[in-house]
């Protein structure tokens, strides 16, 4: 955030007035096993559909011992639940889906949430991404939705990202995740759900 109270989002310079706001951005907190916590805030103006269904899959309490799924050194952290999978889809805001609203605006810090190769729904796996590099950056902006930014516990993020494989055993390292919660303010944020595709993963 700068003086003016505003928070730059992506290199492309696309700004989000807080002050301009007719309601405050809804707010998200992922809460670890070791107490530790990331914190940031969701962009309902950019992937309103996205965001809605990430709300409710949080606040009903499906991330509660959710893990790091995967993630790679430096370059982002995905987190899903082991073993339950969210009952519905959703037409992410996708340059898949012909949605060109949100495209550019990811930068390091941003959640996306992702979808299997060829496939034009998503469910509940997400993403923090990690990296710096423009052209990595404009690699992921034009495949996944772009909904959300991490504004605190960055470092810890970047440590989970270097500790999500066991070289030695050759085998994912899961950091499990407590709860994962959004306060809304008050307001309510619909979304549009979809039934689950055959042989979807």
């Amino acid at each position: 955030m700068n003086r003016n109270g505003r928070t730059v989002i992506g290199r492309g310079g696309s700004i989000l007035l807080r002050k301009n706001q007719k309601r405050p951005l809804p707010t998200f907190e992922i809460l670890f096993e070791n107490r530790y916590v990331i914190r940031g805030e969701l962009y309902p103006g950019l992937a309103p559909n996205t965001v809605g269904a990430f709300i409710h899959l949080a606040n009903s309490g499906f991330y509660d011992g959710a893990v790091t799924i995967g993630g790679d050194k430096n370059a982002m952290l995905e987190i899903d639940h082991p073993t339950e999978k969210a009952p519905f889809c959703i037409d992410g805001e996708m340059p898949l889906n012909d949605c060109k609203s949100n495209v550019g605006k990811l930068s390091f810090g941003g959640l996306c949430m992702y979808h299997p190769n060829g496939c034009y729904s998503t469910r509940s796996r997400f993403m923090i991404v990690l990296q710096n590099t423009k052209r990595s950056i404009n690699m992921l902006s034009a495949d996944y939705t772009f909904f959300g930014q991490m504004l605190e516990g960055t470092r810890f993020a970047m440590l989970l990202s270097r500790f999500c494989w066991n070289k030695y055993k050759q085998e994912p390292v899961y950091h499990k995740i407590l709860s994962i919660r959004v306060d809304t303010h008050g307001f309510e944020y619909p979304f549009q759900s979809l039934p689950v595709p055959e042989n979807y993963p």
